[in-house]
Parts: C-alpha cells; sequence; structure tokens
C-alpha cells in the first residue's frame, strides 16, 4: 500500500510541475534558478512540461499494483533530477528559492522509490511473493 501511495504522490507532483512549465515557464524557472528563460528556453520549458505530464500520467497507479517499471522510471527521474539540481548550484550561479529544497524532495522521492524497488527484488529473489508496502 505504501508504494502505491508513494507512486501516486510521486506522479501527481510531476504533473503539477509539468503544467506549471507549460502555463508559467519563466515563474518556474526563476523560482528554481533566480533567472528568466532567454530565447529557445521558454518552448523548450514547455516541452519539459509536457515530458513531465506524460511521464506523471504513466505512472499514475491503476488498480492494481503499480507496475516496476513505473516505480524504476519514476526513481530514473528523480534521482537524475535531484543530481543536476547539486550540479547547477556547484557549477552555476543561478540561484533560486526553490533549488535546494527541489534537490532534496527529489533525493528523498529517489530514496523512497528505490527502497521500494530493493523490497520488490528480495520479495522476487525469496520465492516470487510480492510485498504489499
Amino acid at each position: 500500500m505504501m508504494r502505491r501511495y508513494l507512486v501516486a504522490g510521486a506522479a501527481w507532483l510531476e504533473i503539477v510541475t509539468g503544467a506549471a512549465l507549460v502555463v508559467v515557464p519563466d515563474a518556474v524557472c526563476r523560482l528554481l534558478f533566480g533567472a528568466g528563460l532567454e530565447g529557445a528556453g521558454d518552448p523548450l520549458a514547455r516541452v519539459a512540461g509536457i515530458g513531465l505530464i506524460a511521464l506523471g500520467i504513466a505512472c499514475l497507479p491503476s488498480t492494481e499494483e503499480p507496475l516496476r517499471s513505473a516505480v524504476l522510471g519514476l526513481f530514473a527521474y528523480n534521482l537524475g533530477t535531484a543530481i543536476l539540481c547539486v550540479w547547477v548550484v556547484l557549477t552555476t550561479t543561478l540561484r533560486g528559492a526553490l533549488l535546494w529544497p527541489a534537490a532534496v524532495l527529489h533525493a528523498a522521492i529517489a530514496a523512497a522509490l528505490l527502497v521500494q524497488l530493493l523490497n520488490q527484488a528480495d520479495a522476487a529473489a525469496l520465492g516470487g511473493h510480492r510485498t504489499r508496502s
């Protein structure tokens, strides 16, 4: 049951963030990086927003347990985004009020999803029973 709520929460977070990028990409970028969009940045941010919406929709749990591929996809996205946020802080001058909170949030979601993936792998190794956590 825990996995279901975790995946649903992560999926909805991506849908909401994606919608914000589609509707007000400059505001999202200012909150994250402390800088606005220039040139191709606006349409690129909107494309990224559409991708986040699609990721979120693809990962919304159905009436069955979330698929391992959905959990793995959300894990990869959240880990990559956490690493990217930290990289931006360490290697650029871009700083927004939400950059560190975004890094921490994505790292926490990635860690929780990793636990779910490891629990599922352990259950499979112990006889193929799926855990409902």
